[in-house]
């Protein structure tokens, strides 16, 4: 706990007063978070018998000393490296430079599993020895030391953007959403959306999706945001008749838009904005649609899928009233802080400061709130110290993945394997046209983002992909929306499909047809990063009328896709004709005025077909 408020402290402090040098603020963010992370995954804390247990509690403790001595060696060797003198790596830095990089992949394979990890140490060996490979394939031979040099002692390694990164943006908002989660804020959200959508027809999957989407904006992170509103959500649909494949897979690709919804977007938008050096609101604007497309998509498959097999809503009873939720002490302080953040980020602040600004007013009033509502201050600081454990864990569920992450990006640049991958999909783009170019830079993209965090999965997947795409004419602001997108993808396919899986437990149903049902429901997502390339207006990149005329398409083409995959309307549909829809849908990616409105005419003959369908069977 000491630790925990020590890393809390120490980002809120330089969020509000200002960061330290740049290295100062990484290593310290290092330290604190590698002394977390062999803490409390299977460390010190660890208090099983016999060897194994006893190596593990070992190796925790020299890799904290490790995490201690290697960041404090950079703190006082900060001068040299940030003046970039050039420093010549000695023996002692060998040993300090390699045990750092073995804990930080043993860190980030505790944390999150092996594939960023194995993905390092190829990447490391393909440094040293890749010159050894003949052909374009192959590079210059480095020495070890002038590896460890790039990797260790500069500002292009370890200590890197995505360090950078993740020691000032994302750490301050993993704290804003822990606050706001352990003041109540998970609950406001949870009744609210029971609120608007508990009547409707699959009252309680549009719960899910609601629900998750204004957690996940927060959070960030597909994996906890199933963890915490699907174990509401899944029995409730379990308990209203919804088969637990489909609940599952509503929660999952619910909890897997979050992170694509504005205005925080789990704090994407600000990296997306720190890498394109556009203003922050350029890229919240211009994610709106999409989120827009994504929710019809799933909103239309759950009205279809309790009209296929008759879902029930909420009952009555378990709906909460408006009178008991839209109070001071239970939405208040919550809607206070939003619009503290949000009036912040507009008037145009750092979002650094916007955060520590947002945390701040939750806290006060969070206190003020409990004190005059009767509770004891014992139970509030019980309940801030649960703020701060939880921000904790996030932090240090990511820092050593995001670590890694910036290891694997400077090696990409470093070896210069990144512009191969990148010729590769040129010369693709070049023999078979820009769409298969841009449907291998997807898979890439994919499997790049396979079992990480919303924020490692897309700088991974931006190194290798985003230069491809600007190659091929892509301006720059779709080519980021099309990697970010791609990457989030591996959250619900398989055989990676972190979100499924984490459902799969609280359904505790084989994940296979749940990660089918999620990418049926979540058809648009895939299909969004085609049109960022090929329809840029999706992004606000347009006149007035072809912006709405997007949005008229792409709401035809999320009810197609819902319609298609569900296959019921207001009747059941044959095969052939849900096929069909299928295929009517995916037209809509090219952008011909034609299909478009073909488009549009299939859908209103289906919806009339439908209906006279649905009432010859009522009087029949």
């Amino acid at each position: 706990m000491f630790l925990a408020l020590a890393l809390v402290a120490f980002h809120i402090y330089t969020a509000g007063f200002g960061q330290f040098q740049p290295l100062v603020q990484r290593s310290v963010h290092v330290a604190l978070g590698l002394l977390l992370t062999y803490l409390h995954f299977d460390g010190l804390r660890d208090r099983r018998t016999g060897p194994v247990s006893l190596f593990i509690r070992v190796f925790s403790g020299v890799a904290m000393l490790v995490a201690i001595v290697s960041s404090l060696y950079i703190l006082f060797n900060e001068e040299a490296i940030s003046d970039d003198l050039g420093v010549v790596a000695e023996f002692h830095d060998f040993v300090l430079g390699i045990a750092l990089v073995l804990i930080i992949l043993e860190g980030a394979r505790r944390t999150t599993g092996p594939f960023l990890p194995l993905l390092a140490v190829a990447m490391i060996l393909y440094a040293l020895f890749g010159h050894l490979i003949p052909g374009s394939w192959g590079h210059a031979p480095f020495s070890p030391q002038y590896v460890l040099e790039n990797i260790y002692l500069s500002e292009l390694g370890i200590w890197g953007m995505v360090t950078s990164l993740s020691a000032s943006l994302i750490a301050i908002f993993i704290i804003f959403g822990a606050f706001l989660l352990a003041t109540g804020a998970a609950q406001s959200f949870m009744d609210i959306s029971i609120i608007v959508a508990g009547r409707s027809p699959g009252g309680a999957a549009k719960v899910a999706t609601l629900s998750s989407a204004m957690f996940g904006t927060l959070n960030g992170a597909a994996v906890a945001n199933v963890a915490t509103t699907g174990n509401f959500t899944i029995p409730a649909m379990r308990r209203l008749g919804y088969r637990p494949q489909f609940a599952g897979a509503v929660e999952a690709s619910a909890s897997s838009g979050g992170q694509i919804t504005p205005p925080i977007m789990g704090a994407g938008a600000f990296v997306m904005a720190e890498i394109l050096s556009v203003p922050y609101l350029d890229i919240v604007y211009a994610a709106i649609i999409p989120a827009l497309f994504f929710y019809v998509c799933i909103w239309f498959s759950i009205d279809v899928e309790a009209r296929k097999i008759d879902l029930r809503p909420f009952k009555a009873e378990d709906i909460p009233k408006i009178s008991t939720v839209l109070t001071w002490k239970k939405v208040g302080p919550l809607a206070v802080t939003i619009v503290v953040l949000l009036g912040s980020l507009f008037s145009g602040r750092t979002a650094e400061l916007s955060a520590f600004y947002a945390i701040c007013t939750n806290l006060i009033l969070f206190l003020v709130t409990g004190l005059t509502s009767g509770e004891t201050l014992k139970n509030l600081f019980a309940m801030f110290l649960n703020g701060v454990r939880t921000a904790a864990h996030g932090i240090v569920t990511i820092v050593s993945l995001l670590i890694c992450a910036q290891i694997t990006l400077f090696l990409v640049s470093f070896t210069g394997i990144g512009i191969k991958l990148g010729e590769a999909v040129i010369g693709l783009g070049a023999h078979g046209g820009l769409l298969a170019a841009v449907s291998l830079a997807l898979v890439v993209a994919l499997i790049l983002g396979m079992g990480m965090p919303t924020t490692a999965a897309y700088l991974v997947a931006a190194a290798v992909v985003v230069p491809a795409l600007v190659d091929l004419g892509v301006p720059a602001l779709p080519a980021h929306f099309f990697v970010f997108y791609g990457a989030l993808l591996s959250a619900l396919t398989p055989p990676l499909c972190t979100a499924v899986f984490t459902a799969s437990v609280i359904t505790k149903t084989h994940w296979w047809p749940i990660a089918l049902n999620s990418m049926k429901l979540a058809a648009m997502k895939y299909i969004l990063p085609f049109m960022f390339i090929f329809r840029p207006e999706v992004l606000l990149r347009g006149t007035t009328f072809e912006i709405a005329w997007i949005v008229l398409v792409g709401f035809a083409a999320s009810i197609l896709f819902a319609i298609g995959f569900g296959g019921h309307y207001l009747t059941r549909l044959p095969v052939v004709i849900r096929i069909g829809i299928l295929i009517v849908g995916l037209i809509f990616i090219y952008g011909s005025l034609i299909a478009d409105v073909f488009g549009l005419a299939v859908l209103a003959a289906l919806i009339v077909w439908q209906k006279s369908a649905a009432r010859t069977a009522s009087t029949g």
